[in-house]
C-alpha cells in the first residue's frame, strides 16, 4: 500500500498493511521551514510555498495524511476578522469579532474569492497535483461553535448560551452555512478528507446536557451535508460526550492526550474509526522514549491512526515528530510488543 491507500482503508475501519501516521491540526515547525525555505507567515499567502512546507510533514517527518492548511482561522479571516499572522515560530490567531449581532451574520456570496479561502483552496489544487500520490491529502474547517466564539467573541458567545440562546443558535447555523460551502470546496480542490478543529467545544466549555441541548445538531447537519469524509476534533477530556459522538455522523474523531485509548476505543465500538493521540506537551519537551510509549500504547489499544493529540508547537523538535513514525514502525517489526524501552 502506498501512504494515501493505507491512510483511507484505516479511515474506513479497514486494515492496511501498517497503521499509519497523519495530523489534522497545525502542524510545521522553524525546523522544516529552514529545511524547505518556505517561512510562515508568508506561506499563509503563498500557496506554492504552503504545500511545499507542508509536503515536508511526508518527506522528512514520514507522514501518511497531511493537512496542507495551516492556518486554523480561514473562514473567519475570510469574513472580516482581523488577524495577527504570526511569526516563523508562532501560528496565527484574530483579533477582532465582527459578528456584534445576528444582522452581522452575512454569508458572502464571493466566499470562494475571498483572499483567505482562495489561498487554501488554491493550496489544496497545487497539494493535489503535485503530491497526491504520494501522500494524503486533508483540508480543513473551523466546527460552528468554535468560529461563533472567533465571530462573536468567546466570553460573550458563552454568556450568550444562557442569555441570547437563539442569537448563538443563528450564529450557529450561519458558521455551518459558511463551512459546508468551504468542506465541499476543499473536496472539489482535491482533499481526500476534511477535518472539523471544534476546539471551542473543548471539555470545560460544554457540559454533556449542553452539548446535546446546543451542539449536537449543528454538528449533525453540517457533517450530514459535507460530501466526504470528515474527521472531527474536539479538545480535552470529553469523556462524558463520548457517547454523543456515534450520533453525529463523522468518519473519524481524532482525540486528545487527556483521553485514554483504550476508552476511546471502547467508544467509538466500530460507530467511526479513532486518530490519536500522542501528547503534544511531550512532542515539544519530552523525550522519544516517552513518546514510543505512548504510541505503543495506542496501537496496543487498537488506535487506527497515529496522530499528535491536538495542534503542535512550531518549536517542537523533528526528533520528538520522528519518534512517532519509528515507534510505528517498531512496533510492526517486532510483532507488537506491550511496552517501549524505559528511558
Amino acid at each position: 500500500m502506498n501512504s494515501p491507500e493505507r491512510f483511507l482503508a484505516a479511515l474506513s475501519g479497514k486494515s492496511p498493511d501498517r497503521t499509519p501516521l497523519a495530523h489534522v491540526a497545525a502542524l510545521t515547525t522553524v525546523e522544516l521551514q529552514a529545511a524547505t525555505g518556505c517561512f510562515m507567515p508568508d506561506v499563509h499567502h503563498q500557496p506554492e510555498q504552503l504545500a511545499r512546507l507542508c509536503w515536508a510533514n511526508h518527506e522528512i517527518l514520514g507522514l501518511d495524511a497531511v493537512s496542507f492548511i495551516i492556518n486554523y482561522f480561514g473562514e473567519p479571516a475570510a469574513l472580516g476578522c482581523e488577524m495577527d499572522w504570526g511569526a516563523s515560530d508562532v501560528l496565527p490567531m484574530y483579533r477582532s469579532h465582527p459578528w456584534r449581532d445576528v444582522d452581522d451574520a452575512v454569508v458572502a456570496d464571493d466566499l470562494f474569492q475571498r483572499k483567505a479561502i482562495r489561498s487554501y483552496l488554491e493550496t489544496l489544487r497545487i497539494a493535489k497535483r503535485l503530491y497526491g500520490d504520494d501522500v494524503a491529502v486533508l483540508g480543513k474547517v473551523m466546527g460552528p461553535l468554535s468560529m461563533t466564539q472567533v465571530m462573536h467573541g468567546l466570553d460573550r458567545t458563552m454568556l450568550d448560551l444562557i442569555e441570547a440562546p437563539d442569537r448563538i443558535r443563528w450564529f450557529l447555523d450561519a458558521s455551518v452555512e459558511v463551512l459546508v460551502r468551504c468542506a465541499n470546496a476543499q473536496f472539489d480542490a482535491g482533499a481526500d478528507a476534511v477535518a472539523i478543529g471544534e476546539g471551542g467545544a473543548g471539555a470545560r466549555m460544554l457540559s454533556a446536557e449542553m452539548y446535546e441541548e446546543v451542539l449536537l445538531g449543528p454538528h449533525q447537519r453540517m457533517v450530514g451535508r459535507i460530501a466526504g469524509a470528515t474527521i472531527m476534533h474536539i479538545c480535552g477530556d470529553i469523556t462524558p460526550r463520548l457517547d454523543a459522538l456515534g450520533r453525529i455522523g463523522l468518519k473519524c474523531f481524532n482525540f486528545d492526550s487527556a483521553i485514554r485509548p483504550d476508552v476511546m476505543k471502547r467508544a467509538a465500538a466500530g460507530k467511526f474509526s479513532i486518530m490519536g493521540n500522542v501528547s503534544t506537551g511531550d512532542l515539544l519537551s519530552g523525550a522519544p522514549a516517552q513518546l514510543e510509549r505512548q504510541v505503543f500504547d495506542a496501537l496496543n489499544a487498537g488506535v487506527d491512526i497515529i496522530s499528535p493529540g491536538c495542534a503542535i508547537s512550531p518549536k517542537c523538535p523533528a526528533a520528538n515528530l520522528l519518534a512517532m513514525r519509528q515507534a510505528i514502525d517498531k512496533w510492526h517489526r517486532e510483532g507488537q510488543p506491550r511496552d517501549a524501552a524505559r528511558p
